[in-house]
């Protein structure tokens, strides 16, 4: 696996002379883009503050009932992927497949990792900023790019069958609350279709194959996570 990682700050510094000598290495991944269902999904506006808004990166009600505490979460989810360097997964080609995780933990670094399949090929990028859960975004810490080989493929897209990814969506009975532990968002696209899962801590813990997958997308991130995995 060829896998480059980025600290940010001075641990950057230290890694010029290499990255010199491994220029011919170097990936980076084309940022990802999914399409929406026509007619199914509404994106409703982030506020930024300074008069200026953008469109959620999650489709209204796909996280929870709708709501103005529904919109607030998948505003403040969108303000920590924009500050990972992640983009909206809409609109994509058909062709593309991705998965995307979000991991947020209170008082801890927000996390992604996505994972591109091409195939028997595909692309890793992970990423954590110096943030505090979902407090105001903070800024790149690190970031690592990798091409996964044909066999971790493989071991990636059996546990996300194993999960039944994409068996048929259903509505979220109740909002998820960082307050209440890590917050797991597993996102995915393919054929133009496209799925969200959200997991609290003891409800991830409770779903043996969600929770293996998020453990392995963590395991290929290449990022050096502080703390345990819950």
């Amino acid at each position: 696996m060829t896998r480059i990682s980025r600290p940010s700050g001075a641990g950057l510094l230290g890694l010029v002379a290499l990255s010199a000598a491994c220029a011919h290495e170097t990936y980076q991944p084309a940022p990802a883009r999914v399409e929406a269902p026509v007619g199914q999904a509404v994106f409703e506006d982030c506020d930024l503050g300074d008069g200026s808004s953008v469109p959620s990166d999650f489709p209204k009600g796909s996280l929870g009932p709708p709501g103005g505490a529904e919109h607030a979460l998948a505003c403040g989810l969108s303000g920590q992927l924009n500050a990972l360097g992640e983009p909206s997964l809409f609109p994509l080609p058909h062709a593309a497949e991705v998965y995307r995780l979000l991991w947020i933990r209170p008082g801890a670094h927000p996390v992604s990792v996505r994972f591109e399949r091409q195939g028997e090929s595909g692309q890793l990028r992970g990423a954590q900023t110096n943030g505090k859960g979902l407090d105001t975004p903070g800024d790149l810490l690190e970031e690592s790019t990798a091409l996964a080989p044909p066999s971790q493929v493989r071991d990636l897209v059996t546990q996300i069958d194993a999960a039944s990814f994409w068996s048929p969506p259903t509505r979220p009975a109740s909002l998820p609350t960082v307050a209440s532990g890590s917050l797991w968002i597993f996102e995915g696209a393919r054929a133009g279709e496209y799925r969200v899962r959200v997991f609290q801590r003891d409800t991830l813990a409770r779903d043996p194959a969600f929770s293996a997958l998020g453990r392995t997308l963590l395991g290929a991130s290449g990022l050096h996570l502080q703390g345990g995995v819950y």
